[in-house]
């Protein structure tokens, strides 16, 4: 046992911190750099709205700490264009971007740290969960956890994802930790500290407030309230008063959202931005596409290799082993494991009943409840502890047990090779695009497309390729252009190849281009990794006269 958790401890680590700038540094990454330096979105469309032709390293500057930035303006930068998203990761990467590096890798070098500070998170969980109580005897499950959390694709893709998740499921793991400890343990010290954990799990993603929900749904299932006896054998207040559970958790959880008041505040001010640029939830899929988005995600926590036929029928079976893990849970312990419900259906259901009677995608982006995915896999830990526990059922789940290790093994072996993944998907073209550019003697790119992706594609350019720009704002609210703009055709003689660069283009724009009278715009067939419904691949082309 030791041994194996040694292997699995070693390719946790290697798939965290190995290739880290190989995958491309999508949309949303290029965002989290930009807010870290201290920029706004609106400072770069405003700095090429009407600049003549510049390098890709100009545009590289706004992914790079300026000595006239301070935290401050990174916080102004989220509050005034995406305060959505809490500060707490943002002021971190702030620090880092300064005083480690702003390169890809180096920006992804954080949230891998904060993937594997999850592992202590998830032993300390599983240590209060399962042996603390006496369902175990030994710390099986923990090891077990560790072991599965540490080769889990689903932790090592968001462990390299240059955002906030990662942390996000390090302290949700840490928080639900906290809370079993104070009721295990209750006094002031206990309650506060999971408080402050509330807190600090807030600042990282405002979702947190259902993990909090779900906190204390556990806590009133538990039986009777005013008895205090969640674990037998532990010593509980006969009384309700300050010490009971159910009232420790609810002025710690005062606590903790008082603490985030001040973002709330935040958030209040300046609602209809956030509204705006978390506008593109409300995009509409079909009950069965939604059923079928929900089934790939759970499968992908385990396994995650593709979307071939073979690699659905694992997924199958990975699904029927998560089913028959919470049926076991349910049927066969108490009902102080209804924490791993819990956790697993309240963060994930209010976004699928949004998406079921409203409309929109909210339940089809993992990263939106990956306290659910931890609540699966908690769930799957208990059924193997439980079945390697067990002597007469020992020999088969070992079996079991090493397929789906190996499953998440290959999974991320994978992933490690490939340059783009499904989760950056927005931007699977980019290699491609920066592969054939940079290829061209003497090459100048144009393009009206939006920052996020012109930052993206700044990061796998030849520093000296010269662009002429004029970048669309999505959170300054800019309206999409039918047409290309007028002022980018102006180009001066001398360059070997002129392309232009327009990521998901509509059909009136495209038609604009066949209608030009002076240029024709011949579209460039792009080989990408992954193939996606919804990106037809139509993004670069090449301009030449008529």
């Amino acid at each position: 046992m030791r041994f194996l958790l040694i292997v699995l401890l070693s390719l946790g680590i290697l798939f965290r911190f190995a290739n880290l700038d190989h995958k491309v540094y999508w949309y949303d990454e290029t965002f989290t750099s930009l807010r870290a330096a201290g920029y706004t979105e609106a400072e770069v469309v405003q700095r090429f709205a009407e600049s003549s032709i510049v390098t890709a390293t100009e545009l590289q500057q706004y992914q790079q700490p300026a000595s006239d930035k301070t935290l401050a303006d990174t916080f102004h930068s989220l509050a005034v264009e995406d305060n959505q998203h809490p500060p707490l990761y943002y002021g971190i990467a702030h620090f880092w971007l300064r005083f480690v590096g702003s390169s890809a890798a180096a920006m992804r070098f954080l949230p891998a740290i904060f993937s594997l500070l999850s592992l202590p998170c998830v032993y300390w969980l599983c240590q209060e969960l399962f042996v603390k109580t006496g369902q175990f005897s030994t710390s099986l499950p923990a090891w077990l956890a560790v072991g599965l959390f540490a080769i889990s694709p689903f932790q090592v893709i968001y462990g390299q994802e240059s955002r906030q998740y990662s942390l996000w499921g390090a302290t949700t793991l840490f928080m639900t930790a906290v809370l079993l400890r104070a009721i295990r343990l209750p006094s002031a010290t206990n309650w506060i500290g999971y408080g402050l954990a509330l807190a600090v799990n807030l600042y990282t993603f405002p979702l947190s407030v259902l993990v909090a929900f779900a906190h204390g749904v556990y806590i009133l299932l538990q039986g009777d309230l005013f008895r205090g006896d969640l674990f037998q054998g532990e010593k509980q207040p006969k009384r309700f008063h300050w010490r009971h559970p159910l009232f420790g958790y609810g002025w710690a959880s005062l606590l903790g959202i008082a603490l985030f008041l001040p973002w709330v505040w935040v958030l209040g001010r300046n609602l209809s931005q956030a509204q705006t640029v978390t506008s593109w939830i409300s995009n509409q899929q079909t009950l069965p596409q939604l059923i079928l988005t929900w089934a790939s995600v759970v499968g992908r926590v385990f396994y995650d290799r593709g979307s071939t036929l073979p690699d659905r029928f694992v997924q199958i079976g990975i699904l029927l082993l998560v089913a028959y893990g919470f049926y076991h849970l349910c049927r066969h312990t108490p009902k102080r494991w209804l924490l791993v419900v819990t956790l697993t259906v309240l963060p994930f259901l209010p976004l699928m009943l949004a998406d079921l009677l409203l409309g929109g995608i909210r339940s089809t982006f993992p990263r939106f409840f990956i306290p659910s995915l931890l609540g699966i896999q908690l769930a799957v830990v208990y059924l193997f502890s439980t079945k390697l526990s067990n002597p007469l059922h020992q020999l088969r789940w070992r079996w079991i047990v090493a397929t789906v290790y190996c499953a998440g093994i290959l999974s991320c072996g994978t992933s490690l090779q490939a340059s783009t993944w499904w989760q950056k998907v927005h931007n699977q073209e980019v290699p491609a695009v920066a592969e054939i550019v940079n290829r061209a003697s003497r090459p100048l790119l144009i393009s009206d497309a939006e920052t996020g992706d012109l930052l993206a594609l700044s990061h796998l350019l030849k520093p000296d390729v010269e662009l002429l720009l004029r970048p669309r704002c999505y959170t300054c609210h800019s309206e999409v252009a039918e047409t290309l703009d007028s002022s980018l055709l102006k180009v001066p003689a001398g360059y070997s190849e002129v392309f232009l660069f327009h990521p998901r283009s509509s059909k009136v724009w495209q038609q604009s281009l066949d209608q030009h009278p002076n240029y024709r715009f011949s579209l460039i067939t792009l080989v990408t990794e992954t193939k996606a419904k919804q990106n037809n691949n139509k993004v670069l082309y090449r301009i030449m006269n008529k």
